[in-house]
């Protein structure tokens, strides 16, 4: 159960890392791949009130990415990997629904809605704000 506990904890700092440099550092460049996530996904929020119910194909294209390349860990700890396919499904769930219904997210997310709403330089976890917590990024 350590290396489960473990491998929630990479996600978070994964998950942290990939919305901070490159959605929103390397998306500030308007020729980058990840330029979709401030074009499309953030101005989307602001037009919306947070809402934004389109589906994302890059999104669902990077967490597979992000699943096959951390497969080799399979190999070395199947409950680590097991961990960061979890983590990945719940960032799909956490971050849809909460768009989808912006009062639950404010209530049980109040942490992603305030980076829409408030300070998008801060709070880049959706999932687990562990990550977010120790970088102090959370305030």
């Amino acid at each position: 159960m350590i290396e489960f506990g473990l491998g929630l904890i990479y996600g978070s700092f994964m998950e942290w890392w990939v919305h901070k440099k490159l959605f929103h550092e390397y998306g500030k460049k308007k020729d980058s791949y990840f330029a979709f996530h401030l074009r499309d996904h953030h101005a989307e929020c602001l037009k919306n009130d947070f809402v934004h119910t389109n589906f994302s194909k890059r999104e669902t294209l990077g967490l597979g990415f992000l699943a096959v390349i951390h497969s080799p860990i399979y190999l070395i700890s199947p409950m680590f990997y097991a961990s960061i396919l979890l983590y990945a499904i719940a960032f799909f769930v956490m971050h849809n629904a909460g768009h989808k219904y912006p009062e639950l997210a404010k209530k049980y997310q109040s942490w992603h809605w305030k980076h829409h709403m408030v300070n998008p330089n801060k709070n880049w976890n959706v999932v687990l704000p562990l990550a977010d917590k120790i970088m102090r990024t959370d305030r």
